[in-house]
């Protein structure tokens, strides 16, 4: 059993190693989120500035549109005004045409307005997409960066499962599954005793307990966290097993 145990520190050692090493590869996404999130508030707004020009710029056209109705309005009240044959008559052309005037004046004035603003917008909207495509830029580059990133981090994750299923082949099913609860459970499945304490829990081991670990004909674990447990000095090189938090 010794064998098995100086096993089962080892594949605990891959697996933390595999453990820490897929925290970092999904925290990287993450990191490009705010520069995601700022891309994608920058887009909607220039998008609402697209659809608002867009909307300005079919006014305008209506606009155009009545300016030359009005435009034809405006040349038959000049001929209506030519062809009176009386004052009264001319004076009620004369009227009807300065109103036609200045409607079309005001509408005119309207619409030059319209098109300045419009300009003003277009080159505004320019300035926005320049700053949109510059930080898509630098998302698109970051992106990059953090896909070369992952990938060089699965490769490492690849090359430790190898290296683990290799020294878990070589526990026994029994042993193997039994570890499997306790670290799922408790995270760090094997722990070594210290003057007599679990390094798990903290938690003082019964010297009865001590003496049958001294034997080596069996697994044990600790009667308090239940996490298996070995006496660090009992077993000559071997690498020590991963320590859990201290609130045990």
């Amino acid at each position: 059993m010794k064998e098995q145990l100086q096993y089962l520190i080892e594949l605990q050692h891959f697996d933390a190693r595999i453990q820490e090493l897929q925290v970092a590869m999904r925290a990287l996404p993450e990191k490009l989120q705010p520069a995601r999130q700022d891309l994608a508030k920058l887009e909607g707004l220039l998008q609402g500035e697209k659809d608002q020009l867009a909307q300005t710029e079919k006014w305008r056209r209506e606009q155009e549109g009545v300016l030359q109705q009005e435009e034809d309005s405006l040349r038959k009240a000049k001929s209506k005004l030519q062809a009176s044959s009386s004052s009264r008559e001319f004076a009620a052309a004369n009227r009807e045409l300065e109103a036609k005037r200045r409607g079309a004046s005001d509408r005119e004035e309207e619409v030059l307005k319209v098109i300045g603003a419009i300009d003003n917008s277009r080159k505004s909207m320019a300035e926005h997409e320049a700053d949109v495509a510059k930080l898509r830029e630098h998302v698109q580059a970051e992106a990059t960066e953090i896909e070369i990133k992952v990938a060089a981090l699965q490769k490492e994750i690849d090359s430790h499962m190898g290296g683990r299923t290799a020294i878990a082949d070589k526990v026994s099913r029994a042993v193997l599954k039994r570890y499997e609860v306790v670290q799922l459970r408790r995270g760090v499945a094997v722990v070594a005793i210290i003057k007599g304490a679990c390094q798990g829990c903290h938690m003082q081991i019964p010297p009865q307990l001590i003496n049958v670990l001294a034997r080596h004909e069996s697994i044990e674990n600790c009667p308090f966290c239940h996490r298996m447990v070995y006496v660090a000095e009992m077993l000559d090189a071997s690498p020590a097993a991963p320590q859990p938090p201290q609130n045990g």
